[in-house]
């Protein structure tokens, strides 16, 4: 090959590279100024293309674990092609390393999860500003996290309960079963329980005036989770089911769930016989989401460190769950 094409051939390449890092380092939007932001975090968000007439939008936030980025979960859950799909907005919160050295939301630290302090409120003025620049559904907001991230969107479900439809919790926990690192570890260990009564009093207390119902919850855990030792799932669901004061036995249980066998599925009535809680319990799953890569409506995600492929795409489900799919 003559060296002018050799030439011509490389810079094609290198100017396809450049524009590939440049749709996927851009597919998030960072926002600088959405509030005061007290806990210091970083806000992106990802808006699918728009379409006329297509109204008001549902909103999802979603919260990395630990030692991710929001890109990173981006790749992981998939959420932005059911965005792209379905039509709503997702916004990525980010943590600082400044915050937390393994860049882990401070589900624990208690001043970081009462309402209108710390972590808690910068999310809370992202979704407030999120608002206010697109036209969001207000009775379609949901919240979703791994691990920490989880922790941390059960800790915003029981501060603004008014705020969410819903939210998903994957490896989570209840909300102050920890208040700081030390309890963290133990709750992590499932060796810290608490009682039923504490549990629901230390949502009651953040919401004083608050009559009205708190968000569904839907619950992911592996049963061989050894970062987030499985009894979290039971205390979290004892938390919920003592707010939406119902039963914390199942109403139904269904059994290899979408037939597979390590996945059971279970659902919580309350009173009026609504649906207040699904619990996904995974078998032979650790620390980890699953997810089915490929390019079907109800495939996607990414597998690696935090990402298992049983032919099961959880965030699919998820908006299932939230009542996101057209």
């Amino acid at each position: 090959m003559p060296i002018n094409s050799r030439l011509i051939v490389l810079i094609i390449s290198l100017l396809y590279a450049e524009f590939a890092f440049a749709q996927d380092s851009n597919e998030l939007s960072a926002v600088n100024a959405f509030g005061n932001n007290p806990g210091n975090l970083k806000m992106f968000i990802y808006e699918p293309d728009h379409k006329p007439g297509a109204g008001p939008k549902p909103l999802v936030v979603v919260l990395h674990g630990c030692g991710q980025t929001a890109e990173e979960v981006a790749r992981l859950t998939g959420w932005n092609k059911l965005a792209d799909l379905h039509d709503f907005i997702v916004v990525y919160p980010q943590q600082k390393l400044l915050n937390n050295v393994s860049t882990c939301f401070n589900w624990f630290r208690n001043s970081d999860i009462n309402k209108g302090e710390g972590e808690s409120e910068s999310i809370q003025q992202m979704i407030r500003y999120t608002r206010s620049q697109y036209p969001i559904d207000s009775s379609r907001i949901f919240i979703t996290g791994l691990s920490a991230g989880g922790a941390m969107a059960v800790v915003m479900m029981a501060t603004h309960p008014e705020t969410f439809a819903a939210g998903a919790v994957f490896a989570g926990g209840a909300y102050k079963l920890a208040t700081n690192a030390f309890a963290a570890a133990g709750v992590m260990a499932g060796t810290k329980h608490g009682n039923d009564s504490d549990l629901v009093q230390k949502v009651l207390e953040q919401n004083p005036q608050y009559d009205g119902r708190y968000p569904k919850l839907i619950l992911y855990q592996g049963q061989n989770d050894l970062v987030v030792n499985h009894k979290n799932a039971e205390i979290l669901i004892r938390q919920w089911t003592g707010l939406n004061q119902c039963d914390d036995q199942p109403d139904k249980v269904e059994r290899s769930f979408k037939a597979i066998p390590d996945i059971q599925r279970m659902e919580y009535n309350n009173r009026w016989g609504e649906v207040v809680i699904i619990f996904y319990s995974v078998d032979d799953l650790g620390h980890r989401v699953l997810v089915k890569p490929g390019d079907a409506d109800d495939e996607g995600g990414q597998t690696g460190t935090y990402g298992a492929d049983r032919g099961f795409h959880s965030t699919w489900q998820t908006a299932l769950d939230f009542g996101l799919l057209k």
